[in-house]
């Protein structure tokens, strides 16, 4: 698919995701965000027990046993894990309500950038730290999950 977004400073403003199936999820931070003029709205799961996670690693990531052993002990209390081997759809879905949280790290800012727009369009919050360069560790949520 095709991923755009628009930041100001750090700040997503605007996002536009068109997947390979052909739908078009577009959002304006503060207004709204749609898939295919449908509107989007985050889930209201508020159970990390009864959550669904979107996730995945990133190629810049080191895949040793270590790593590995933690990602899986950080995912346990979700109810599913998905990794839908994109982060802007990942995304997407957060903001549509399909899924209700999405975690990764060492993402790049390209790969995020109009999915946290659409989120932040449908309802959902996000904490992005900036780890290096343009590499991030992302927290998105429905906005009841992780406070």
């Amino acid at each position: 698919g095709v991923s755009i977004g628009l930041w100001f400073n750090i700040v997503p403003v605007l996002g536009v995701i068109q997947e390979v199936r052909g739908s078009i999820y577009s959002g304006v931070a503060g207004l709204s965000a749609t898939v295919d003029g449908f509107p989007l709205k985050v889930s209201q799961v508020n159970k990390i027990s009864a959550a669904t996670l979107c996730t995945g690693f990133p190629a810049s990531m080191a895949h040793d046993s270590e790593l590995v052993s933690a990602f899986v002990k950080s995912v346990c209390s979700f109810r599913k894990v998905r990794l839908l081997g994109s982060a802007a759809l990942s995304l997407a879905w957060l903001a549509q309500g399909r899924v209700d949280a999405y975690a990764e790290e060492c993402i790049q800012i390209w790969d995020v950038a109009a999915g946290l727009a659409l989120l932040s369009a449908a309802g959902g919050r996000f904490d992005v730290k900036v780890l290096e360069g343009t590499s991030l560790r992302v927290f998105a949520d429905n906005g009841l999950l992780w406070r």
